[in-house]
């Protein structure tokens, strides 16, 4: 049985990768949180080209961190994906597609069915719109 699975966007302006990203997915996978199941790093330069990594063509830190994130390889990610990130991503930026299953859930899912139980409705709420929920708490 498996987590809600999500796909997630992470940008980064100049093509700048820092070292707390990358601790921070480790840290959740580790405290098995998450699971990432299929990661791609794709980049834009100042001209528009876009470019997908293959995590096999990465070297030093950056590839040993990502690739001790990246276990399962289940291989979810297309070029069609890739490409898409890359038509959004702004001039010489880089981006992380993270596909990512929620293993906190699972109990919550096996209990679920366990109470003949079903999912009616599911989304998400944007961080920048949880703002709205920050400030009715404070009223």
């Amino acid at each position: 049985m498996r987590g809600p699975i999500d796909y997630i966007v992470l940008e980064f302006e100049g093509n700048q990768f820092k070292g707390e990203v990358l601790n921070a997915l480790t840290d959740a996978v580790s405290k098995k949180i998450i699971n990432v199941l299929d990661l791609a790093v794709i980049l834009k330069d100042e001209n528009g080209n876009v470019v997908s990594l293959e995590l096999n063509n990465l070297d030093g830190e950056l590839a040993q961190s990502i690739a001790a994130l990246h276990r399962e390889k289940v291989g979810l990610i297309s070029i069609e994906d890739t490409e898409e990130v890359g038509e959004v991503l702004a001039p010489n930026n880089a981006a992380g597609l993270l596909i990512i299953e929620q293993l906190w859930a699972k109990d919550l899912k096996r209990a679920l069915i366990n109470a003949n139980g079903k999912l009616v409705s599911e989304g998400r709420i944007h961080p920048d719109a949880a703002a709205e929920l920050d400030e009715e708490e404070e009223n």
